[in-house]
C-alpha cells in the first residue's frame, strides 16, 4: 500500500451457509481506499456490499464463512479476516466507524440523545466525565444542529429521521476514526433530508480529512458524493474508476443495465376522474396528538376505483398518519372517511375487521412486518386465518396461487424471512395483502428503500397485478420519480395539508404550486447527468438551491 491509503482489502472471500449449503457472497474482492476520499459500493440487494462492510469491522454473522482475505489499516499489520482470534476492540469505533440506514432503529428510544453521547465516549474513554457535555454539543454544532441542547435533551421518537441519522454521525465522528463506512445512509430520507445529511456528510468528510467507504444502491447519491465508484454484481466487481466516468460512460453491461433502470420512464395513461364515483372519500380530515401538535388538517380528497393515487411530501408531512387513519391504525380527531359512501371512521371490533379485507396496507419495511418465525406459505395465509375465512386447505390452495402471483417460486415457500432477500420479502408482503382480495391497496414507502432494479420490479408486479385484478392503489412516496412513472394521479402534502392534487404529468411538470416545485427542484440534479451521459467530478454535482 502507498503512504496514501489508509484501507487495503485483498482477496476477501465470503460464503453464507443456508439450509446446510453454502452460498458464495464476496468473490475474493480486493480494493483500497485513500485518505480524504469516498470511495462508492453501488450494486443491488444481494451484491454483496453490505456484507464487505461488515467484514472488516468483524460484525458478520455466525451463518458467515471467511475463507480468506486481508485487511490493511495504514501501517498496522496485516489483519487476517479469516481467523477467529482477531480482536476487533481497538478497531471498531476508533480506527473503523458505522453509520447504519436506519438511524432511528440504530438509536436507543428509551434513552435521550444526551445518554448515547454519554455510552458512547464512556465505552471509549474519550475525555473527562465532565467534559462529555462540551464534546457533545460541540460535534452537534458541527453537524448543523442550530440548538444542540434541546438535541441533547430529546429522545430519538421525538427527531426526524434527518436528525436522527445526524446524531448518529456526531455519535460515530466523536471518536475520530479514519475510516468512516456510510451503509445506505440517506436511502430511507425524502429528498430535502437526503439532501441535508449527504451535505453535512460531504462538508464533514472535507473538514476530517476522512475516507468514507459509502455503500449505496442509490447511483445519484454516488454521483453525487464518491471520487471512485466501484460496481459490484453477484460478489464480483463487474466495473471501478473514477465516479464520473463509470457513471457517464459505462464500460459493464451491468452497468449500463443499472442506469437504464434508474432512468425511470414518466405515465403518460390518463385516468378520468369522477368524485361522485369515488370508492374512497376523505372529508374535513383532522389528527391531533399530545400537547396539541396537529398533523394533519382538514384534509379532502375522493379515489376512483381501479385509480392510482400517489401522495408525495417530505417527511413528517402526514401521509402515514393519513393512510393508517384510512386503515384504521389510527382514530381521527374530526372529520370522515368514507367507503362506497358509508362512513367507516369509527368502526369498531366486528366491522372494523370486516372493512379491513377490503382495505389493505404494504408497509416500508417488509421483513420488519414479517413474522421471523413463519415460512412464506403461513405469512400469507395470515390473514384468512385471522379472520376465519376458508378451510384449511383452501387457505394453502389461495397462498400458493398469490405467492405464484407476486413470483415466488415453490422452493421458496418454505423459507423464513432472515432467509429471503429484501425484495422476495416485499413480494410476500404484497402476496399477504392481495389474498384477501382487497378493492384497496396502500403501499406506504413500499419501495423506498429497495435498490433500483428491485424497486422498478416490485412498480412492475404492482402495475401487472392492478391490471389483473382491478384494485385501487394509493402510493405514498417521497420519491417524485416513483410517482412519476406509476400514478395516474398525485397529492402533493405539506404540513398536514394538501397542496394540490393533479395528474401525474401535470403535477410533476413543474408548472403547479410553489412547494410542489420546490420539491422537484431539490431532486438530486445529478438524475439529469445519468440519464444525458454527462461527465464531470464530483465535486461539480450540485443540488437546487444548494452546492455539495
Amino acid at each position: 500500500m502507498n503512504q496514501d491509503t489508509v484501507l487495503g482489502l485483498k482477496d476477501l472471500y465470503v460464503q453464507y451457509i443456508q439450509n446446510g449449503r453454502r452460498k458464495t457472497i464476496l468473490d475474493h474482492i480486493s480494493f483500497t481506499l485513500n485518505h480524504g476520499e469516498v470511495l462508492a459500493l453501488l450494486g443491488e440487494s444481494g451484491s454483496g456490499k453490505s456484507t464487505c462492510a461488515k467484514a472488516v469491522m468483524g460484525l458478520l454473522p455466525p451463518s458467515a464463512v471467511v475463507g480468506g482475505g486481508f485487511m490493511c489499516l495504514g501501517n498496522d499489520p496485516p489483519v487476517d479476516l479469516s481467523s477467529p482470534s482477531v480482536d476487533w476492540r481497538p478497531i471498531r469505533g476508533k480506527k473503523i466507524a458505522m453509520i447504519y440506514q436506519d438511524a432511528q432503529l440504530a438509536l436507543n428510544p428509551v434513552k435521550t440523545i444526551r445518554g448515547h453521547f454519554r455510552e458512547t465516549l464512556l465505552f471509549h474513554k474519550i475525555g473527562m466525565p465532565r467534559e462529555i457535555e462540551t464534546i457533545s454539543s460541540n460535534m452537534l454544532g458541527l453537524l448543523n444542529f442550530p440548538s444542540p441542547d434541546r438535541v441533547l435533551e430529546a429522545y430519538p421518537f421525538q427527531l426526524s429521521g434527518g436528525m436522527c441519522q445526524r446524531v448518529c454521525i456526531a455519535l460515530t465522528l466523536c471518536l475520530q476514526p479514519d475510516i468512516l463506512i456510510a451503509d445506505e445512509p440517506s436511502s430511507a430520507l425524502d429528498v430535502i433530508s437526503q439532501k441535508d445529511v449527504l451535505n453535512v456528510l460531504k462538508s464533514i468528510q472535507k473538514k476530517m480529512n476522512l475516507a468514507v467507504l459509502l455503500i449505496t444502491h442509490d447511483m445519484a447519491v454516488a454521483q453525487a458524493v464518491s471520487d471512485r465508484v466501484i460496481i459490484l454484481e453477484k460478489g464480483k466487481i463487474a466495473e471501478e474508476g473514477v465516479t464520473a466516468q463509470v457513471l457517464s460512460q459505462p464500460e459493464s453491461p451491468y452497468t449500463r443495465i443499472l442506469i437504464q433502470a434508474w432512468n425511470m420512464p414518466q405515465n403518460n395513461t390518463s385516468f378520468q376522474r369522477n368524485r361522485e364515483d369515488a370508492i374512497l372519500q376523505v372529508e374535513r380530515l383532522c389528527k391531533t396528538y399530545q400537547h396539541n401538535v396537529k398533523v394533519l388538517r382538514e384534509l379532502n380528497i375522493a379515489v376512483g376505483k381501479r385509480e392510482i393515487v400517489g401522495i408525495l411530501g417530505q417527511s413528517g408531512c402526514g401521509k402515514s398518519t393519513l393512510v393508517k387513519c384510512i386503515a384504521g391504525l389510527e382514530k381521527p380527531s374530526y372529520g370522515a372517511i368514507k367507503f362506497y359512501g358509508k362512513d367507516i371512521t369509527n368502526l369498531k371490533e366486528k366491522a372494523r375487521r370486516e372493512i379491513c379485507r377490503h382495505i389493505q396496507i404494504v408497509f416500508q419495511d417488509a421483513r420488519a412486518s414479517l413474522n421471523p418465525g413463519r415460512n412464506a406459505l403461513q405469512l400469507v395465509q395470515e390473514p384468512l386465518k385471522y379472520l376465519h375465512i376458508s378451510a384449511k386447505e383452501e387457505r394453502k390452495k389461495k397462498a400458493c396461487f398469490y405467492l405464484d402471483q407476486v413470483g415466488i417460486d415453490s422452493d421458496t415457500w418454505s423459507r423464513r424471512p432472515p432467509q429471503l432477500s429484501t425484495g422476495q420479502c416485499q413480494r410476500i408482503a404484497i402476496a399477504r395483502a392481495l389474498i384477501l382480495e382487497p378493492e384497496i391497496l396502500i403501499c406506504d414507502e413500499a419501495v423506498s428503500s429497495l435498490d433500483i432494479k428491485v424497486r422498478m420490479q416490485i412498480l412492475e408486479l404492482l402495475k401487472k397485478l392492478h391490471g389483473r385484478f382491478g384494485f385501487t392503489i394509493i402510493m405514498i412516496s417521497h420519491d417524485i420519480r416513483v410517482l412519476r412513472s406509476f400514478c395516474h394521479v398525485v397529492a402533493v402534502m405539506k404540513d398536514g395539508c394538501f397542496c394540490e392534487i393533479s395528474p401525474a404529468g401535470q403535477l410533476l411538470a413543474g408548472n403547479g404550486h410553489e412547494y410542489t416545485r420546490f420539491l422537484i427542484d431539490n431532486e438530486l440534479a445529478v438524475n439529469k447527468t445519468l440519464s444525458s451521459g454527462a461527465s464531470g467530478g464530483a465535486e461539480e454535482i450540485q443540488w437546487k438551491h444548494g452546492t455539495i
